[in-house]
């Protein structure tokens, strides 16, 4: 049998929350192609009951998707619902609403593999982002411009395609919708829309859908949107020849996400060693992963700590959704990893393995170990005479370690 065990974690790292105890030595025997095969396969199971959206108790949003995150059937369906969620941006804490925020998180989760016009079309006339990007409401006599714009810069076409008319033009076709409180839905006012077409990048668009079909149908909008699922599941920007390859995929196959998040992932480079850890870890995707580490299911805790690393779901802190990059090393950040890495328990496994120091390391999923933190453990192993005293330690040691922040 071979040991695929580092080229598996970094699959379910990337394509999961995880990878969750004993999920990697399970896929091992099948080797990597079976399990990438099981990756692009999954079907979702059936969600949980729905949060609590009032404030009068139970689950609320943000813990009941942490939670979901921590289902390791969950798997590559959940993980571009984040993605979308990053993409789509809304924030509850201008929203004012769960109820239109849960709404558009149900609008994410059906699309999250499926069609990305149908979800910009949906998205663009949805309660919460009309709220959000202030089309709510906006009339034809003074159109509000922020959709217009970040239809374009963000969602679709990417800002080096965006001229100053296109936004103002967007913007008239865009007006006449506003939001009805007391259903929680969009509603169409005519008198507040244009009657007259206008030109937006080069077609005539009278409503919303011409608009959103125009942004859809340019150029630049397939490779743009490659190009950004790529940097998610790769780490790294593709090729200019490579954005162009799967921009082509992305159109021939009508906009469906599915086809383009198989090429990427089938893409011989994605389990080159050199993309492996070459990211930080976003905050819901440690702490889905050391909790499960630790065995602890207080999700309380866990939607406090990615609160306090910068990452509380649901709350991104603006329209371009949360940043990628060295934030998430930062000093603040990796005091929360040894927090929770003081939590951890004492693990019969790890106590009673011949090697407590791999063990430990086996129990977060992590095969690959610079020289440094391969020493500091073995030294901290060495130095502690007492077996469940050191099994904690280890393993409080991996969660906090420079491997464990990495993707």
């Amino acid at each position: 049998m071979g040991d695929d065990r580092a080229a598996l974690a970094h699959l379910l790292r990337r394509t999961g929350f995880g990878p969750f105890p004993g999920q990697v030595e399970a896929l091992n025997p099948g080797g990597l192609a079976a399990a990438l095969d099981g990756v692009l396969a999954a079907t979702p199971p059936p969600l949980p009951a729905d949060p609590v959206l009032d404030g009068s108790g139970g689950i609320a949003p943000p813990a009941w998707w942490l939670q979901r995150m921590r289902d390791p059937a969950a798997g590559l369906h959940e993980k571009m619902v984040w993605f979308w969620h990053g993409h789509f941006t809304s924030s509850v804490d201008k929203v004012g609403s769960w109820q239109m925020m849960w709404n558009q998180h149900l609008l994410l989760r059906q699309h999250a593999l499926g069609n990305f016009r149908t979800m910009a079309l949906q998205m663009t006339i949805d309660p919460a982002m009309l709220i959000y990007l202030d089309g709510d409401p906006s009339e034809a006599i003074d159109p509000n411009e922020n959709y217009s714009r970040e239809l374009q810069e963000l969602f679709t076409i990417g800002v080096d395609n965006v001229t100053e008319p296109n936004v103002k033009a967007g913007a008239k076709a865009l007006a006449g919708w506003e939001v009805d409180w007391s259903s929680a839905t969009a509603v169409f006012r005519p008198y507040a829309a244009i009657s007259t077409p206008v030109t937006f990048l080069g077609r005539s668009c009278l409503r919303y859908d011409d608009v959103v079909n125009a942004a859809v149908d340019h150029p630049a909008c397939a490779p743009f949107v490659a190009a950004k699922v790529h940097r998610y599941f790769h780490g790294v920007d593709p090729t200019p020849a490579r954005k162009a390859e799967l921009g082509d995929l992305f159109r021939s196959n009508n906009m469906e996400i599915l086809p383009l998040v198989t090429a990427i992932l089938r893409d011989p480079s994605f389990f080159d060693p050199s993309l492996r850890m070459n990211r930080p870890r976003y905050p819901v995707e440690w702490a889905s992963a050391a909790f499960a580490a630790i065995g602890n299911t207080d999700v309380g805790w866990e939607q406090d700590i990615v609160d306090n690393m910068g990452q509380l779901p649901f709350s991104p802190p603006n329209v371009a959704g949360w940043p990628s990059g060295s934030k998430w090393l930062a000093a603040n950040v990796a005091v929360l990893r040894a927090q929770v890495g003081n939590s951890a328990p004492v693990l019969t496994a790890i106590r009673n393995a011949a090697d407590p120091v791999q063990a430990a390391l086996q129990q977060c999923s992590i095969y690959e170990v610079s020289q440094h933190t391969l020493d500091a453990l073995t030294n901290a192993a060495a130095s502690i005479s007492t077996a469940g005293r050191r099994a904690a330690t280890l393993l409080g040691l991996v969660i906090s370690s420079p491997e464990m922040a990495l993707a």
